[in-house]
């Protein structure tokens, strides 16, 4: 196990946070830190909305960092239906098995690898869950399953997992996360706000800063690249502008519609983190155990993936080989390290180009663990 000292840790935040908060032109951002039901750090700081402070309650759209929470609903259904991974994803949802897909399993479903990053059909809506999983049900995959390839299913994914839901509880995610976790936690984290939360949420800004040139940039500006697919339907490419709309905010996007607090997010994953009475020791391991590693068709960079996390084969989350989590565009957080019973969240308003941590999240990660830059 790798050493933490929580006052030190505490205190490289608190610092990382504050020139975060004197460099930053505009928006806010909110950082927690839990271990257990302890809360060992809460930050937040600049603004929700123009003339509006951010407050410890305030939530905000965390985009992919949705995705976390998704497949924790999702394991949860299989655990109380004594499903395992290795199951076929037909005998769930017969009209899956089409084009070729009779035999992808729950496992390679989770972890990226049923090549179902990108919907073929055009001009779906992101609010569409009917459409957009009869028409994945329909496709051909992406690439050849039962291989090694894996490719992130940027806004597929959440369908995927939801439709799971509806055909093993009988729920939708929302209602699932709401129902199973939300109302018995009490967490500040909803899948469609309720119309009373929507004057609180903060307001998310667009980079304001070009992204640097990559092999990932370079193909999400080719239309008819993989990326760009992935990346753009259904619903076309979804600005802050769009997100920032009431209809978007309360509509229940599973791959990235989240709206939370950061300690709502952090809460969640502390609990992740340790033995608890929602998962059993099996379930658990599910979320720490790499599935897929290597490099993503998708994002074009290496990536590695549990049952439906973001694992740690690259360090994304510090020196914890088991820590396990998810980010999202612009700069998102959460993620769960089980050596020190720790979940960790960090959510901005104003975000950075890319949907991988940045240097400024990662600034925060290397802060918790005393790392260097280059560690």
């Amino acid at each position: 196990m790798h050493r933490f000292d929580p006052a030190a840790a505490i205190g490289r935040l608190t610092a990382a946070f504050a020139e975060l908060l004197a460099e930053s032109k505009q928006g806010g951002a909110a950082l927690a830190i839990y271990q257990g039901e302890k809360c060992l750090l809460s930050l937040h700081g600049g603004e929700a909305s123009p003339g509006s402070p951010w407050t410890q309650s305030t939530p905000c759209l965390i985009w992919s960092a949705s995705k976390g929470v998704t497949a924790a609903c999702a394991l949860h259904a299989l655990q109380e239906h004594d499903l395992a991974l290795e199951t076929p994803v037909s005998r769930l949802w017969p009209d899956f098995a089409a084009e070729g897909k009779e035999h992808i399993t729950l496992a390679e479903l989770f972890s990226h690898r049923a090549g179902l990053a990108a919907i073929d059909e055009r001009g779906l809506s992101i609010t569409d869950h009917d459409s957009v999983t009869k028409a994945l049900a329909a496709q051909p995959p992406n690439w050849a399953p039962a291989s090694e390839i894996h490719g992130y299913g940027a806004r597929t994914f959440g369908f995927l997992l939801d439709e799971l839901i509806r055909r093993v509880s009988g729920m939708t995610l929302a209602d699932y996360w709401n129902k199973v976790f939300r109302k018995p936690l009490d967490l500040d984290l909803w899948f469609g706000v309720p119309e009373s939360i929507l004057p609180e949420v903060a307001t998310v800004i667009a980079p304001k800063t070009p992204p640097s040139p990559s092999d990932f940039f370079r193909a999400f500006g080719d239309p008819n690249s993989l990326t760009r697919r992935a990346l753009s339907e259904p619903g076309g490419v979804l600005t802050p502008s769009v997100m920032n709309t009431p209809a978007m905010r309360t509509a229940s996007i599973s791959s990235l519609g989240a709206i939370a607090t950061a300690d709502a997010l952090a809460r969640f994953y502390s609990l992740l983190a340790s033995p608890n009475s929602f998962f059993d020791d099996k379930s658990r391991l599910q979320m720490q155990t790499t599935l897929s590693s290597g490099l993503d068709r998708v994002l074009l960079e290496q990536t590695s993936f549990s049952a439906g996390f973001m694992t740690n084969d690259f360090g994304v989350y510090g020196p914890s080989k088991s820590a396990f989590g998810h980010p999202g565009a612009g700069g998102s957080l959460g993620f769960a390290d089980p050596q020190l019973g720790l979940g960790f969240a960090f959510i901005p308003s104003a975000m950075n180009p890319g949907a991988l941590p940045g240097v400024r999240t990662r600034k925060f990660v290397h802060a918790l663990y005393g790392m260097e830059e280059s560690d």
